[in-house]
């Protein structure tokens, strides 16, 4: 009997208004005593060793006491965690704000290099307190005694349970005990320019030869179809989604197990559409050459009709002068797809984690990085991630939007909570974490050019071969 991989739509719970909701609600969570010492470690090669924690005495407290001080870092996988990554910073500062005894050392890193420098990092010794890690490297961390198992502190509190949506906290359950909880809604998909689409009379595209006529049409008038920076190979996103329309989840089980192959009929179907796609100009000229952040904006600069990203990019594009022309697709369906084409992506994203070492050593400072934990993902910060960013979170949230001020938020919000099935788990993030890069990279290799969709389907059977 085949797993369940597919789960039903998750509501959120949230409210589309047109009234003028946040009238005299300034954000007012920017702290303004204590303020996050951020530090960017993109181009590190080696994995820093993480300032060492401090409990300590600080300066008298309100009634005078002498209160002690904490200080942990919280290293994310963006290089400017202010800029990219605001939901974050925003509670991190109103935590601070509302805890003057706590120091949170924000840490930015590119997700590449975070990946990496958690790796070394926990050969060492020297692991952050909490750590964003992606969800293979995650789950043997766990299996080698990395992190620290958060069981005990979130199923005593079943009103902090009760806040997220369904199956959040199952995303890094091991053995029943959970070792993380999803930093966001892994939400991948296609931003659209409508207006770019209304310019050259084009009705949004349903269909995969919709999409390819519509990508015709702006290619012959000097735009670019769809932005995609393959030189990340991370920003595979979309094709994933369309993955899941080729039979993903029916032979992915199998294929670990070692009874099937990636070169099957079904998944030869899909990586021929990217080869499709290439072919008939989807993609910019420049794709090879073209990073995330140019492709994005390729978009916004009006110079793309559309762009492989996800909902991060919302509360970016409401503040854009496009914003009232975006709107979030998620991809195309196909006619020979393989079973259900009405496939969203509303799964858990990769996980947040916290060190075994200071739960073992410093249980005060543990205690602490819990209780902003349940600041984070409870009402306060949960406000502050949806209300105040405009950022999807994986609690429920029962306010409201005000579209007219965040249109894109807005149409975002009608997409999560359409009717489309979504599967528990992103591809990427269900296959084994060694597989994970050479998953991108076998599919934005079709795209540069570099694998034909044999080839391609070759060399994960390769990579496959290696962990067997």
């Amino acid at each position: 009997m085949k797993k369940r991989y597919w789960k039903k739509v998750m509501v959120l719970g949230l409210t589309v208004s047109s009234a003028l909701l946040f009238a005299g609600c300034g954000k007012g969570n920017e702290a303004a005593g204590t303020i996050a010492e951020q530090s960017s470690a993109a181009n590190q090669a080696t994995a820093e060793v993480a300032p060492e924690s401090k409990t300590e005495e600080s300066s008298a407290g309100i009634d005078g006491a002498a209160e002690k001080a904490y200080k942990f870092v919280f290293a994310e996988h963006v290089a400017n965690v202010e800029e990219q990554a605001p939901q974050v910073y925003a509670v991190v500062q109103a935590y601070m704000k509302e805890h003057p005894n706590v120091t949170i050392e924000l840490q930015g890193t590119a997700s590449d290099d975070q990946i990496r420098n958690i790796k070394m990092a926990a050969q060492n010794g020297s692991l952050p307190e909490l750590f964003w890690m992606e969800q293979g490297g995650a789950v043997e961390m766990a299996n080698a005694g990395y992190l620290a198992d958060l069981s005990k502190e979130i199923n005593s509190d079943q009103a902090f349970m009760d806040g997220f949506l369904p199956g959040m906290l199952d995303s890094l359950k091991i053995d029943g005990k959970i070792y993380g909880i999803p930093c966001e809604l892994q939400s991948n998909g296609i931003w659209l320019n409508k207006a770019l689409f209304d310019q050259y009379g084009l009705e949004l595209p349903v269909t995969y030869e919709e999409f390819i006529h519509c990508a015709e049409v702006f290619r012959s008038n000097d735009i670019i179809p769809m932005a995609q920076g393959a030189k990340d190979t991370f920003t595979a996103w979309a094709f994933e989604n369309m993955h899941c329309r080729y039979g993903f989840f029916d032979h992915i089980d199998d294929i670990i197990a070692g009874t099937d192959q990636w070169q099957n009929d079904d998944y030869l179907k899909f990586y021929n559409k990217l080869a499709d796609m290439r072919d008939k100009g989807v993609f910019p000229d420049n794709v090879t050459t073209m990073s995330y952040d140019q492709s994005v904006e390729a978009f916004l600069g009006g110079k793309a009709a559309m762009l492989n990203s996800g909902v991060w990019d919302t509360k970016k594009f409401d503040q854009s002068d496009l914003a009232g022309s975006i709107y979030y697709w998620w991809g195309p369906t196909f006619s020979d797809g393989i079973g259900n084409q009405n496939v969203s992506m509303k799964a858990p994203a990769h996980p947040y984690c916290v060190s075994a070492k200071v739960q073992k050593e410093d249980p005060e400072l543990y205690a602490v990085i819990v209780d902003f934990l349940k600041y984070y993902y409870g009402e306060q910060g949960t406000g502050i991630i949806a209300r105040d960013n405009q950022s999807i979170p994986v609690t429920k949230y029962d306010g409201e939007i005000d579209k007219e001020k965040y249109p894109v938020f807005a149409r975002v919000m009608e997409k999560m909570n359409d009717d489309w099935e979504s599967p528990a788990a992103c591809p990427d993030m269900y296959i084994p974490g060694q597989l994970i890069n050479q998953y991108r990279e076998s599919m934005i290799g079709v795209i540069n050019g570099i694998y034909t969709p044999e080839e391609a389907l070759s060399y994960m059977d390769e990579q496959q071969s290696t962990i067997q």
